[in-house]
C-alpha cells in the first residue's frame, strides 16, 4: 500500500478551525490521508486552551510544541505533503519545507481588503469560493494558483443533522413560539455599542442569539480599539434580558447558527453572503462606532477595514437599517418583504458562492489528491 498523504490543518486562530472542519471530517474517513492538528502559540492563552481542546476531540493527530519556534520546527521535521492554513500572516516559510505544498483557505468570504493583502510568497494554492473572488484576486496582482471549490465551510448546511439543530436549541435555550434573530456584529466598526442596553427592549419579541467576533471575547484591545466595552455590554444584556442568549466561544462555528435563525443582523462581515445560501434575510447596520480618524476621513476606513463596491452592492439584496431606533420595524419588513429580492439574492449568490452543493471539501479532497499524485 503505498504511504498516505499527510496533511496538517493550521488553525492559526479557533475562527479558522469552522473552514476546515468539513474537510478534516471528508478525510477521516478516507485511509488515503494522515490527518494532522495544530494552533498558534501567539495568541490569548484561553484561546489557544479551548482551540486546544476541541483539536483533541477531532480526528487527527495533534502537534504542539511550548514555544512558536518549537512549534514551527516540530512541522517542519513532520514535512508534511500539505499544509492548510487560514490566513498567510506569518512566517510560513519557518514552518514547511520546500516539498509541501502549501494551500490557504481563508476564514470568510471577503468583503474586505485583507483577503488579498494576506498574500504569502510561500502559498502554493488558494481555494475560492467564487468566480468574482477569483477574478478580484488577479485584479489584485494575486499570483498563487486558484481553485474553485465552493466555500467548504458552508458545507454543514447542506447536510441533515437536525440531531445537532435540536441540541443547539436545548443549550441555547431558544423560546420556539418566537423567531430567531442571529446577531452577529464585527469586531470593528462594530453596531453593537450603539445598540447599547436598548437591544434589549427592541427586540423582545424575538430569541436574540447574541454571537460576537472571537477576538472581543480574547482580546482587550485590537490595535488602538479597545474590544472591552462590546464585551462587558454582551454579558450584561444577556444578563439583564432573558431572550437574549449569548454564544460563548465553545460554539465556535457560526454556520450550525444560520440554521436556527429566521433571519441575521450584522455589519459589514462576510456572515452576509453565508446566510446567502439559505436565502433567509440580512439586515445589515449602517451606524457604527468608529474611532476619530475614520470619523473625520471615511475613505480611510473604506481603504483598511471594508471594500466600498460591496458596501454598495449591499443595500442591493440586504435591508438597512438606519438608525437602532428602526430595528423592530425593519425586521417584520425584512421578513415581508424578502421574497421580493430573492431573484437579486439568487444573482449575488451564484456570483459570490460556487456549486453550494455541500461538496466543496469534496473538491479540496480532489484537488489536493491530482496535485500530490
Amino acid at each position: 500500500m503505498p504511504d498516505k498523504i499527510s496533511i496538517l490543518f493550521d488553525a492559526y486562530h479557533l475562527y479558522h478551525l469552522p473552514q476546515f472542519d468539513p474537510v478534516i471530517d471528508l478525510l477521516a474517513q478516507d485511509d488515503r490521508f494522515e490527518l494532522f492538528l495544530s494552533t498558534s502559540n501567539e495568541v490569548d492563552q484561553d484561546e489557544k486552551t479551548l482551540t486546544l481542546s476541541i483539536l483533541e476531540n477531532r480526528p487527527g493527530t495533534v502537534i504542539k510544541a511550548d514555544t512558536e519556534k518549537n512549534r514551527s520546527k516540530v512541522i517542519r521535521d513532520l514535512a508534511p505533503d500539505v499544509f492548510i492554513c487560514g490566513w498567510s500572516r506569518y512566517k510560513l516559510e519557518e514552518f514547511v519545507p520546500n516539498s509541501t505544498l502549501v494551500g490557504m483557505i481563508y476564514h470568510g468570504i471577503g468583503v474586505k481588503p485583507s483577503y488579498w493583502r494576506d498574500n504569502h510568497n510561500r502559498l502554493d494554492v488558494r481555494f475560492v469560493e467564487g468566480e468574482y473572488r477569483i477574478q478580484q484576486l488577479r485584479d489584485h496582482g494575486i499570483e498563487t494558483d486558484l481553485v474553485l471549490t465552493g466555500f467548504t465551510k458552508l458545507d454543514p448546511l447542506f447536510y441533515d443533522n437536525e440531531g445537532q439543530k435540536e441540541k443547539l436549541i436545548k443549550k441555547l435555550g431558544l423560546d420556539l413560539g418566537k423567531k430567531t434573530i442571529l446577531f452577529a456584529p464585527t469586531f470593528y466598526p462594530s453596531s453593537l455599542e450603539k445598540f447599547g442596553m436598548h437591544l434589549g427592549e427592541l427586540t423582545r419579541d424575538y430569541n436574540v442569539i447574541l454571537k460576537l467576533h472571537m477576538w472581543v471575547h480574547f482580546m482587550d484591545r485590537f490595535g488602538d480599539i479597545n474590544l472591552k466595552p462590546q464585551r462587558h455590554l454582551a454579558y450584561k444584556l444577556a444578563e439583564k434580558y432573558d431572550h437574549i442568549k449569548l454564544v460563548e466561544p465553545e460554539i465556535y462555528n457560526i454556520v450550525h447558527l444560520y440554521k436556527l435563525a429566521d433571519i441575521l443582523i450584522t455589519d459589514a462581515s462576510s456572515t452576509i453572503y453565508e446566510m446567502m445560501a439559505l436565502e433567509k434575510p440580512v439586515i445589515v447596520n449602517k451606524f457604527l462606532k468608529l474611532k476619530l480618524s475614520h470619523l473625520l476621513f471615511r475613505s480611510r476606513l473604506y481603504r483598511n477595514r471594508l471594500n466600498d463596491e460591496m458596501d454598495r452592492d449591499i443595500s442591493k439584496f440586504c435591508f438597512e437599517l438606519k438608525l437602532p431606533a428602526g430595528l423592530p420595524s425593519i425586521v417584520e419588513a425584512a421578513f415581508n418583504e424578502i421574497d421580493q429580492r430573492l431573484d437579486v439574492i439568487r444573482k449575488y449568490r451564484e456570483k459570490m458562492l460556487f456549486k453550494l452543493d455541500g461538496q466543496a471539501s469534496v473538491r479540496v479532497r480532489d484537488y489536493i489528491l491530482e496535485r500530490i499524485n
